[in-house]
């Protein structure tokens, strides 16, 4: 099981590098449709996988938004609601990732991944 687990992380981590050209041509639209669906599918499993994350990660934000006060009050009730929210919507994404949100197949959260920093 858990090198399955690992096959499917180092293929998830390929896929999300993603190539606009293949060997110097460039990719048709199917092609990038199915690149764009397995992008959500592995963004959606490494959400599932690392949404525990959002503790800590809530914790430094706290801490440089509101001062050190903050960490323990404010940071980690908002990461215990936030890794619900980041595993949702990864179980969320990981089913339906052949579905377009949009008409787009972006992350649905901000930042996509627990590690990215928010963008301004």
């Amino acid at each position: 099981m858990r090198f399955f687990i690992m096959v499917l992380v180092v293929m998830c981590a390929t896929t999300v590098l993603r190539a606009e050209t293949v060997a110097g041509q460039e990719l048709s639209h199917t092609e990038g449709v199915v690149q764009d669906m397995s992008a959500k599918l592995c963004r959606g499993i490494f959400n599932i996988l690392t949404g525990w994350g959002e503790i800590p990660r809530q914790m430094i934000v706290s801490g440089c938004d509101k001062g050190w006060w903050a960490v323990l009050p404010v940071g980690i009730p908002a990461g215990a609601i936030m890794t619900v929210a980041r595993t949702g919507v990864g179980v969320f994404e990981t089913g339906l990732f052949f579905v377009p949100i949009n008409d787009s197949y972006g992350p649905i959260m901000d930042p996509a991944f627990v590690w990215q920093k928010s963008k301004p």
